[in-house]
This record gives C-alpha cells, structure tokens and sequence, in this order.
C-alpha cells in the first residue's frame, strides 16, 4: 500500500507521495502527486478544497501523463494536463469524500482529507404529519417536517460542514427552517412561518442544492385588481402561494386562470348574474376570498334602438341587478325597472338626446357602445318665413340621422345636418305655408309653428361703393326689391332711384345724408343694408406718440409707442406707418393690426385699413449705446385722402445718461462694484493702469435693487475699472 502524509504549509494542503511498494513487478515511471486544490473559480484556504460540479481542481507532481482516472469521492472526473499539472472537473455526481488517482497498476493516490461537494436533492416529501398520498406529500404548513434526500448534506469528517434548508418568502429572499436530524444523505426540517410556496433549497459552505420541484403551502389572495369587473373582464388575484393554481371558483362557476404566479392568479370573469366570492385552489389547498368580486353591469343589446319620448326601451344584459338609473343621452329614464338580473326596461325621457345609453346599478356604471336614436323635435326656424330657393336654418334636437325633410304640401327638401341640433334646408318649389317635418330612425316631428313660404320679403346683400360725396352713383344689390317704392340713406330719402328687377336698385346718394344704413322699403317690408355707407372723401389721420423712459442709461432699453387715430368720415385704406430712430439699435416690435419689417433704424408696419373712429397703435423697443439723443420720428400714409398732413407725424426723443459706476468695501473684506443700469449687456472691465490694457473683469454679475453688481475678493494692488458695450 502506498504511504500518505499531509501538512499545512500557506493556507493549502500539500499531499506528497513517497513511494510504493510494488510485490511483484515495478513501475516503468515513477508518479509523484501534489494537489493545489480548486483553481476555478479561484479560491484560497479552506475555499480551495469546497467544489461544485463544473468547478475545477488543479493537481501538480511529476510523471502525470501516467494517470488514468480521477474520482471525486464516488464519482469519476474528465480532466486534462501533462506530467506536471492536471485540471479535473467536478463530475455532476461527485459526492464528499478524498479525490483519488489511479494509473494502469490501480489507485496510488488518496488525499488525507475530504473535498466538500454542494448538496444535490434527489426527493422530498412531507414527513410530519404523515402524507396521505404523493401528491399530498408536497403540501404543508409552517410547523410540518420535511423530509430531504440526497447527498452531500455534511462531512463526517468536519462537524463544521453541514446543510441547511430554505424555504421561499412571503416578503421575498427565502426563510430557514428549523433542523430536526441531518446525515450525509437526509435532512429533515420544520417550514418557517412566513415561508410561500416554491422551490425549497438545500444549501452548504460549498454551494446550493435546489429541489427537484415545487413544494406548496396554503394560498392566500390579499387582493382582486380591479374590485369590479363585468363578464369578459379580466381580473387578476394578488396574494402568496398561488403558485401551481388549477382553478378559480366565481361562486360555483369553474373557471381555468390563463397566468399563474407565485403571486398573481389571471382570470377572465364567467357569464354571472351577481357578485361572488372566488375559491382558489392550488396544490397547497384552496382559499375563499373574504370580499366579493363586485359585478359591474354590462349592457349586450337594447330594443327598440330608437323611439320618441315615452317609448319602452329593453336593457339585455347580466349585472343589471339592482338598477339605479338609465339615461338617454344624458337625461334620465322617467322610469326604470329591473325585470330581472339580466334585463331592465326604461321609458325614454322627454328632453331625451340621442347618444349611447347609460346604465348605473350599486356596483358601476355601464355605457352602450351603439347610440339610441330619439325622435327629432323641431323647436324653431330661421327665417320664419322664406320664399322658394331661400336657405332656412331649422332649430331642435336630436337631428341625428335624419333621413327626410318635407314643407307642408308633401314636398321634400334638400338639407344639411351641420349638428345634432341645426339643419340648413333649402325651401323647396311648391312648398306652402304650413308645419316642416323632419324624420331619423327614431321616428318624425313636425313643427307645432307654421312656416310661411313667401316671395315679397326684400333683403339688401350690400351696395357699390361704400363710400362718397353728394351725387355719388351707388349700386344696391339685394333680393325681393322689384316692389320697392322708398330708398334711404341714413333715414334721408332720395328723391330718384331706378328698379332693376328684383336684385338691385341704382340711385344717388342725396344731400344732408350722413354715414349710415341704407333701407329699402317696399310693399311687403322693409330691408336694412348689413353695413354702413360712409358720406364724405376723406380720412382724417392723427399720429401721437410717447417714451418710456426719457432717460434711460446706455445699455438700456427704451420703448417708442404711437398712436394713429382716424377721425373719419371714412376708412383710412392702404395705412402704411413709419418709425425712424437713427442712433438706437432695434430690439422688438408690435402692432395693433397688420403686419410689419424691420430695418437698419426703420420699423415699416403694414396696418391695411384704419376704420373710421379706430386707431392704430404701433411700439418699437430700442437698445441706447450712447449718451447722444434718440429721436424717433412716426409718419402715416394711407390710400385715403387726409385734408390736413401735418398731424400725420410725430417726434419723441431719449436723452440716454452714462451708467455710474461705484465701488464699496463690504464688512467681510470684499468688494463690491454697482451701477444702475439692468442692462445685461454692459461690460465690466479692468486693467492695472488707466491707459490699460484692458480684459474683461472675472464673475458674473447679478441684479441688486435698481441696477446690477459684482462681488470681488480683496484686491493686491492698484485696480482700474470701467463699463463698456461690448
């Protein structure tokens, strides 16, 4: 037999073969071992003898090539090398016990001490109480015992080497529980309280060993999300321990989850009539939620799907139980009543708008997704009396839909539906006085208030040109005006006009008219011109202005604003405003109406027609460089004769002041410079002499009171500072 010694030297163990004795023959070379211990992942110390499957092992000697197998413990191992190193790997089955060498004589090396394996679980089963069945044997409860088979559970020779059991977390991360008896290939043990269900792990120094399946406790849902649901919903139960969930009981309605978890449980609701409470069952046993699943309502169909106020509509659906309310459109049902859990009828309500249907019971609300179409009701006309071809605008509700639009006499109509509660119609040839009826899917209404159908109404569409002096020919253009036998301007009658049929009339405009309506009276009215006609050739343009402020510092900003007044009698058209500012630099401006450019030291706005009795109001924000005066200069011109031009102009000028600059001691040493101005744009710069050269001052200013200032550190020597644009 060979002859083994061990000694510690460097935190490893160094095993040395000395020789053997061979009886009858001799080996040809001699094979000399030392073992390293596991190199990969690396380890030192005790780490270098505790390995899992997949780990190497390093062994080093001499004559190496000459190995033929290598075991770890019961379990051979693939290894490669040459004839000082060899590499093993864990075998999957390598369980604790000495790594062992053999060549083609047999075994001449056994290390004097164990490699320590990670456990592997081979089994498992509830031992206390005693299970009923297989399936019953992965169940329990915190308290239960455990049993675990396997190996690598500990070391006979290293009482410090031992296994423990872990059991999955209600709070996440795993729970150990209690050991009742371990040995090299049992472990028995007491669930943790806190422990869920999932995968138990057998763990050592050396590794983990997971069980080769699930083990289950008792379910418990501590949630629904959402609390209320309708049939086809989807639901999801939240708790612990529902892993392995084969079913949900909905009352007594079995329904198969389409997602389990060891926390969630998904489940679409079942065809039910009222809330229930749900059972989940999993292999650790079955739970009854304490709440029930809230059971929306849902509507599936509604007859008729349309009717006029006062109609019977049919609600089919589930969840209807316990109706508190039906709206059309918005306006409640006058009454609704639940014939069963799965229908409601309810009387459409006067007032009712068309729109889905909405239905509202103690546990939600439910909206059809198909709108119910009421009856139109027509409430007015505009006009109220048209002759035929004229477009009328008929007022009322619910014109959804609509189908038809018929005058008295049984003629139809061409129209628009431009909303819900307008219709433009067009009154058709051989209408007559009488009600309009208007018909949707829901049914028809007719106007309680006759429409009158005429031809005789006049109407002024406008007039050429808008403006003159006395004896201007002007074009009145209408409709109805072949009857006219009176036309007016500004209530001043004209003593000649001429008739052209019925669209237009031609006179002269006549002395003392003022601005004002036109009207045209005939013998079956009188029609007003929607606007006014202006008397007079002239526009009269008054330009002011102003500055603020009149002095600012350099570096400032400055706003030049303008007022163009038009004091009539006409509209001031083709206005163009100019603001010259020579010596400023231009910032922004803004106009009252119209547009406008920007250039060099010239605003130019573009404010088209100034009306009578209305103002233009123009500003431009300049930026002062200087302390020479500004004068901003804003001139008015227009398409529009003015009889004075000398108020078409105004002029304000800024007299810019040089910002001063000061310099204090603050309490702590520093110093601090100041100047008035807000303007971020000035400079702060400084040089050792007057003369310079000059650099821009180091920090940042930052505002102070009325003006801004920089901090400084104490100053070494003499300092000059100064501000400037850049």
């Amino acid at each position: 037999m060979n002859r083994l010694f061990a000694r510690a030297a460097r935190g490893w163990w160094l095993l040395m073969l000395l020789g053997a004795f061979l009886p009858f023959s001799s080996r040809a070379q001699e094979v000399n071992a030392r073992l390293l211990g596991r190199v990969n992942p690396p380890a030192s110390g005790v780490e270098r003898k505790r390995i899992r499957p997949g780990d190497w092992v390093e062994i080093t000697g001499s004559g190496l090539t000459a190995v033929r197998s290598i075991r770890f413990g019961l379990a051979t191992a693939t290894f490669t090398g040459n004839s000082t190193r060899l590499v093993a790997v864990v075998p999957p089955g390598a369980t604790i016990g000495p790594l062992s060498l053999s060549d083609s004589f047999g075994l001449f090396f056994v290390t004097e001490f164990n490699f320590q394996v990670s456990p592997r679980v081979t089994g498992f089963g509830r031992a206390i109480p005693s299970p009923s069945s297989p399936a019953d044997a992965l169940r329990g409860a915190p308290g239960n015992s455990v049993l675990f088979t396997g190996e690598n559970f500990v070391d006979p020779s290293d009482p410090t080497f031992t296994s423990g059991v872990f059991f999955p977390a209600s709070g996440g991360g795993y729970l150990r529980g209690t050991t009742e008896f371990v040995s090299s290939t049992s472990i028995q043990v007491k669930i943790p309280a806190g422990a869920v269900s999932g995968v138990p792990v057998v763990s050592n120094p050396s590794g983990d060993g997971a069980a080769p399946g699930d083990f289950y406790l008792q379910p418990l849902v501590t949630s629904i999300d959402p609390p209320r649901a309708k049939v086809g919903d989807v639901v999801t139960l939240k708790g612990i321990s529902l892993l392995g969930t084969s079913e949900v009981l909905f009352g007594a309605t079995r329904v198969v989850p389409s997602q389990v978890t060891s926390t969630n449980v998904v489940v679409t609701v079942p065809a039910l009539t009222q809330s229930v409470q749900l059972t989940v069952t999993s292999p650790g046993g079955s739970f009854l939620t304490a709440s029930s699943l809230l059971l929306l309502p849902r509507i599936t169909s509604f007859t008729p799907t349309g009717g006029a106020p006062g109609a019977v509509v049919t609600l089919n659906g589930d969840g209807l139980a316990g109706a508190t309310g039906v709206w059309f459109g918005g306006v409640e049902a006058v009454r609704a009543t639940n014939v069963s859990a799965a229908r409601v009828d309810a009387v459409v309500p006067t007032g009712a708008l068309a729109g889905p249907i909405t239905l509202t019971t103690v546990n939600g609300t439910n909206v059809t997704s198909a709108p119910f179409i009421v009856a139109p009701t027509i409430s007015d006309y505009q006009p109220a009396q048209a002759k035929p071809g004229v477009s009328i605008v008929i007022l009322g509700s619910n014109f959804t839909n609509v189908s038809r639009v018929q005058f008295a006499g049984g003629v139809d109509a061409v129209y628009t539906v431009v909303a819900s509660n307008r219709i433009t119609a067009t009154v058709p040839l051989g209408a007559v006085s009488g009600p309009v009826k208007v018909t949707n899917p829901g049914g028809d209404s007719s106007t309680t208030r006759a429409f009158v159908v005429t031809t005789l109404q006049p109407v002024i569409f406008g007039f050429t040109p808008t403006s003159g002096a006395v004896g201007t020919t002007v074009r009145i253009n209408g409709d109805n005006l072949s009857t006219a036998t009176e036309v007016r301007f500004n209530g001043v009658a004209v003593a000649n006009f001429t008739v052209n049929g019925d669209t237009n009339i031609v006179t002269a405009l006549p002395a003392g008219a003022t601005s004002g309506k036109i009207s045209v009276v005939a013998s079956s009215g009188t029609a007003v011109s929607p606007t006014d006609f202006l008397v007079g050739t002239t526009a009269d343009l008054l330009v002011t202005g102003q500055v603020l402020p009149l002095s600012p510092i350099v570096g400032d900003e400055a706003t030049f604003t303008f007022r163009v007044q038009n004091r009539g009698p006409l509209n001031s058209v083709g206005s163009i405003f100019t603001v010259q500012y020579p010596g400023a630099t231009y910032i922004e401006a803004i106009t009252s109406q119209g547009t406008f450019d920007a250039f060099g030291s010239t605003v130019v706005f573009a404010a088209g027609t100034i009306a009578r009795n209305d103002s233009l109001l123009v500003s431009v924000r300049v930026r002062t460089r200087s302390t020479s005066a500004v004068t901003a200069t804003g001139q008015v011109t227009s398409d529009t004769p003015d009889p004075t031009t000398a108020d078409q102009r105004a002029q304000v000028t800024i007299v810019p002041v040089q910002p001063s600059l000061a310099l204090s001691l603050l309490a702590d040493g520093r110093v601090q410079l100041s100047w008035p101005s807000q303007s971020s744009t000035l400079v702060l710069q400084e040089a050792a002499d007057p003369l310079g050269p000059w650099q821009t001052t180091s920090g940042t200013p930052e505002a102070a009171g009325n003006g801004r200032r920089l901090i400084l550190t104490p100053l070494l020597g003499e300092r000059v500072y100064r501000l400037r644009l850049p």
